[in-house]
């Protein structure tokens, strides 16, 4: 029977691990637009450091997002290789990158389920993210938007396992642990303007826990993750080219607008996510395995607050990014910000749901054993019944509905981008006019170029590959 239910779960396993496979596979399909062009021509001319500190003091103090932006054109330049192929290698590493990340989160979340568990659950929670992603693109297959959040979006779900971890095991901090939430940390909070309030509100909430539960408080392990925290969030936030941004921004600055729209909207993306069938089917999986998992002792007594304050912590982390960007630039929350979003509610729901499972086990498996529903627990016929879940919540998600509708444009755009970077790199004229894109699947692109020279992709796209200029043949000028 162990056998039989090893092989069933790795067969449910293989539901998600299908959808992500053929998610991850489009990578190698992607080619750079606009930013990427405008990042790799700074590059190319004045080099990395410089390139950071132009965009600093003229556009963003978001410091990662400018360091990995360039990874592709420094790579390309030092194998002399071209761009293109550089860049959809450097985008297939980021998607095994987060869910890598993914695995360590769930790993550290459900500590005593079984392997292919933790397998089915890590694979069910990075393809629900890429299901209901409101922008699978920009988490996905665009470089210059996802190093804004997706980065800081995998170190937040892996601290705030760590600080739930903590309290539910009722331990503390170790020092090599400490340090590494501190240098994850200072990454996540460099990434973008509003992630390190997240991780600052995360650790407050750990340390009042503490207090309450009466644990260790840890002042000093708490304090140095803050402080660093602290400090890269002052670097991004006092960048000249905030400041900048928001005087061209009619719409910014106005707080009360900004706190009710920002509720509004924020309100709209939360029925958009409960809408989506893979994050039922998510939460329902984090339930089941945490019933069926072999249980030592008693679940805490505090399990329940700490459940509760997760949902209650990740809800006001939600809102504030949509407010914090409704104030900083007068417009709704933009969808590669709304991922991020996505993936830190997704895990706390799935952790709160663990917590409460444990909460309630005992009365949950009287009532199950005592119903019609007793055999669904059963070696096989769980994860036979997740599998079977699964498979439909991810074929009607919104991501598998546009990959139905775009797949045939796929390859086609492929196609026409590397002619197209062959006509830029072989063309001898210094004016070079190049065909726009006959395919435009939108899950791989969103703008093309235009037949001004001097606007918006073209001029980095000129500068980057050495033209005077570049210009679309097809259209009119």
């Amino acid at each position: 029977m162990r056998s039989r239910a090893r092989f069933v779960w790795a067969l449910a396993s293989l539901i998600p691990a299908i959808f992500l496979l053929g998610l991850f596979a489009l990578t190698f399909l992607s080619a750079p637009e606009h930013d990427d062009f405008c990042f790799a021509d700074l590059n190319t001319r004045f080099g990395f450091i410089q390139t950071i500190s132009i965009y600093y003091h003229t556009v963003s103090g978001r410091i990662v997002a400018l360091v990995l932006t360039q990874l592709p054109p420094m790579i390309a330049a030092a194998a002399n290789v071209g761009l293109l192929s550089v860049y959809s290698a450097t985008l297939a590493v980021s998607a095994g990158l987060f869910l890598l990340g993914s695995a360590i989160a769930t790993i550290r979340g459900w500590p005593r389920a079984s392997a292919l568990q933790l397998t089915f659950l890590t694979l069910a929670f990075a393809s629900t993210v890429l299901s209901a992603a409101p922008s699978v693109r920009e988490l996905l297959y665009w470089l210059a938007g996802l190093t804004c959040y997706v980065p800081a979006a995998v170190i937040t779900i892996l601290i705030l396992g760590e600080c739930t971890r903590a309290l539910d095991a009722e331990t503390g901090f170790s020092w090599p642990l400490t340090v590494c939430m501190a240098l994850g940390g200072l990454v996540a909070a460099l990434s973008n303007e509003f992630t390190g309030l997240w991780l600052l509100l995360i650790l407050a909430a750990s340390l009042v826990a503490r207090q309450l539960f009466g644990r260790p408080r840890q002042i000093m392990q708490h304090g140095l993750i803050a402080l660093v925290i602290a400090i890269a969030f002052a670097i991004v936030v006092s960048a000249n080219g905030n400041s900048t941004r928001m005087e061209q921004l009619p719409g910014a600055g106005h707080i009360l607008p900004s706190l009710f729209n920002g509720f509004r909207d924020s309100l709209i993306g939360l029925v958009r996510f409960f809408r989506e069938p893979a994050i039922v089917v998510s939460l329902v999986a984090a339930g089941a395995v945490t019933l069926v998992e072999p249980e030592p002792k008693p679940a805490s007594r505090n399990s329940k607050i700490l459940a509760f304050g997760i949902i209650a912590i990740c809800l006001a982390c939600c809102y504030f990014e949509y407010f914090a960007h409704q104030y900083a630039t007068g417009f709704r929350l933009v969808e590669r910000a709304q991922n991020e979003a996505l993936i830190l509610l997704l895990f706390g729901l799935m952790l709160s749901v663990r917590l409460l499972v444990r909460s309630y086990r005992p009365q949950l498996r009287q009532r199950l054993s005592a119903s019609r529903g007793r055999s669904l627990l059963g070696p096989v016929a769980l994860p036979t019944s997740l599998a079977l879940l699964m498979i439909t919540a991810l074929g009607l998600s919104s991501t598998a509905s546009l990959l139905r509708k775009q797949w045939r444009e796929l390859y086609p755009y492929w196609q026409e981008s590397v002619a197209r970077h062959a006509i830029l790199t072989t063309s001898p004229n210094q004016v070079v006019a190049i065909p726009r894109h006959k395919w435009s699947p939108s899950l791989l692109m969103t703008s093309d170029v235009t037949a001004n020279a001097d606007r918006l992709p073209n001029d980095c796209i000129a500068r980057y590959y050495r033209k005077a200029a570049v210009y679309a043949a097809d259209a009119p000028r």
